[in-house]
């Protein structure tokens, strides 16, 4: 160790040492990158790594738009029997007495006003509508003949030119079919998760994410030439089915490239494509409001991102793994170049990586529910992915609902995001996980509860803005608390089970986005309805989240004993708070310019553990 501290001299190497220099990478096969100490010199989140860190941010924003671009591709509008009757007659197609005359109409139950039927038509002729004498008092049903929509629909074209729910007539009976179709994008999520999940493990996440792209890119072109519901529908399930490729590698890469210290902070970033991509979808959707000319817009994005190949990163934690270490220190050393600093060789010489049982043994989903209180929080961890994506995409997709500009309400849903992401980001690292999530889940679902009731009928319509407002606010305290999930979520699983828990946890989470457009279509029973079940599983799963042990300032267990013992009354060992006394010194492994004071390690592990496992520490403490 002195030796190297006697390379270092004022943030500078020997000329021997620079960056560029040609000589052998590597000594032998039998060494090890340390990519933890290399950090420590090029930074935990320096430029090159800011740099890399926004093209994986860029790769993701498409993904949110295809999972909220069914707003606009599915937009509802106001619809009614089509009565060719009256171009016959020499009226006008949607000429109000006409319609008044041809038309039944009924009376909405909730607000106890009268409506002309979307669904139903009078067996009318053009000798009748041709002599019509206006006004004229509306006939009861029981005179006249009362038809289905036998002649199609007439749809109100003046915001949306097209939509997939004008297209193939998803109204009346098949209406619920326009839901349908979103669940099936979140299957496909759901069977793209597991199965990239599990590609990314063996060929790389770079390389998985770039296929993703390029076969969302196929997919979401055909999906813009769809000639009928039925492809449409598989056609989306597939796009969905890309989603997971794109994003997970990217979340993986985003936080494996980065100093611990750092992991929040792009785990959290990372999450906001989703947003982003609201966003630029409301500005693409508002110049193009044809459907079919949307979809292949936002599926065109990607033909961009598959020219950035050659920029893309690889992680440098999963090439470690796969012994791929030239790779690495290529990688390293060019981040070193470009963050202007520079590493001494004796990072790329570590030593021999020492394979353990716990490395040579598979674990399994099995594994997190196998024990008492492993079991307990998992369902409690599960429950709560499922809660704030159910609400999540509730909330994003029905912003059509809320009345006024549909574009400006899905503009705002979408902007709350990022205040609540930075909100979120504040709030876990100087109160903790545990308060964070619980306070963002009763806050947002206590909005949600209040939400109907400042409409009418209950109140006038000038207070109406209100009725807007509240789902907004709704959406702020979800996605903080979404922010928040994911981070605790990887904490609280022990190491050697920590990707199969986040994996299960982000499956249920799946599982949401499946049942949400089902939770929206229960307005049909009673308006208030959907607000009511957003908000009562918000607050029941808040609450659960009290019985979650809080990860601030303590070390994270590692082997599935810790994992079952962490959260119990009797503590396990190595669950304690890191005194002030155990910063990590500035030692050769440790640039003084470049660590971060929040940083901690316990640098004798066997005074902790006796099987000299190293214990980690959450990111705050």
């Amino acid at each position: 160790m002195s030796s190297l501290n006697g390379i270092v001299k004022n943030g500078r190497m020997d000329r021997d040492d620079q960056v560029g220099e040609r000589k052998p990478l590597l000594p032998g096969s039998n060494k090890m990158v340390d990519y933890d100490a290399a950090l420590g010199y090029i930074g935990s989140f320096g430029t090159y790594q800011k740099l890399k860190f926004s093209l994986l941010l860029l790769m993701c924003i498409p993904v949110g738009i295809h999972m909220l671009a069914t707003v606009f591709l599915g937009a509802q509008v106001s619809h009614h029997c089509a009565v060719p009757e009256l171009a016959e007659a020499g009226l006008a197609p949607n000429d109000f007495c006409g319609l008044n005359y041809s038309l039944p109409w009924v009376t909405d139950k909730e607000t106890n006003t009268e409506t002309p039927s979307e669904c139903k038509r009078y067996k009318v002729n053009r000798y009748e509508l041709g002599n019509l004498s206006c006004p004229f008092e509306r006939n009861s049903e029981g005179n006249r003949t009362v038809l289905d929509c036998d002649k199609g629909w007439w749809y109100d074209r003046q915001v949306y030119n097209s939509s997939v729910y004008m297209e193939f007539n998803l109204v009346c009976e098949d209406e619920p079919l326009n839901n349908l179709a979103q669940s099936l994008f979140m299957v496909g999520v759901l069977i793209g998760s597991i199965v990239f999940g599990q590609l990314s493990d063996s060929i790389g996440r770079k390389k998985t994410m770039y296929l993703a792209v390029l076969v969302q890119l196929g997919f979401g072109v055909a999906t813009a030439f769809a000639p009928n519901y039925e492809v449409f529908v598989v056609l989306r399930l597939l796009v969905g089915f890309t989603a997971m490729g794109v994003f997970l590698p990217a979340f993986v890469v985003a936080t494996e490239m980065v100093g611990v210290n750092r992991r929040t902070l792009t785990g959290t970033l990372i999450q906001s494509s989703f947003s982003m991509g609201g966003v630029v979808l409301t500005g693409i959707a508002y110049l193009i409001r044809d459907w079919s000319r949307l979809q292949l817009v936002i599926s065109l994005i990607n033909v961009v991102l598959v020219l950035t190949w050659w920029f893309g990163i690889e992680s440098p934690r999963w090439q470690l793994s796969k012994g791929r270490n030239e790779e690495v220190v290529r990688m390293i050393r060019s981040a070193a170049k470009v963050n202007g600093v520079t590493v001494p060789d004796e990072v790329f010489h570590a030593g021999k990586k020492q394979v353990t049982e716990s490395d040579k043994r598979q674990y399994t989903i099995f594994d997190i529910v196998r024990t008492p209180n492993m079991a307990k929080k998992s369902v409690i961890i599960f429950f709560n992915w499922f809660v704030v994506t159910v609400v999540w995409f509730g909330l994003a997709l029905n912003t059509q609902q809320l009345g006024g500009d549909n574009y400006l309400n899905f503009l705002i849903m979408n902007l709350v995001d990022f205040p609540a992401q930075i909100f979120s980001i504040f709030t876990v690292s100087y109160f903790g996980r545990r308060p964070s999530l619980t306070f963002y889940m009763l806050f947002g679902g206590v909005a949600c509860i209040v939400t109907p009731y400042l409409a009418p009928p209950f109140l006038p319509e000038y207070m109406h803005p209100l009725s807007v407002a509240l789902p907004m606010v709704g959406k702020f305290g979800n996605t903080a608390a979404f922010s928040v999930i994911y981070v605790w979520t990887a904490e609280l699983y022990p190491t050697v089970v920590r990707n199969v828990g986040v994996g299960a946890s982000s499956m249920w989470s799946r599982v949401g986005g499946i049942v949400s457009p089902f939770v929206m279509l229960s307005q049909q029973v009673w308006g208030p309805l959907p607000y009511l079940i957003f908000g009562g599983l918000s607050i029941l799963a808040g609450l659960s989240a009290l019985l979650l042990p809080e990860t601030r300032g303590v070390r994270l267990p590692d082997t599935l004993e810790e994992g079952e013992n962490f959260g119990k009354r009797t503590p396990y060992v190595g669950y304690i708070p890191v005194p002030d006394e155990e910063k990590v010194p500035a030692t050769a492994y440790s640039n003084p310019d470049l660590r971060n004071d929040d940083e901690t390690v316990k640098e004798d592990t066997e005074s902790v553990l006796p099987d000299k496992t190293a214990i980690q520490c959450s990111e705050d403490c």
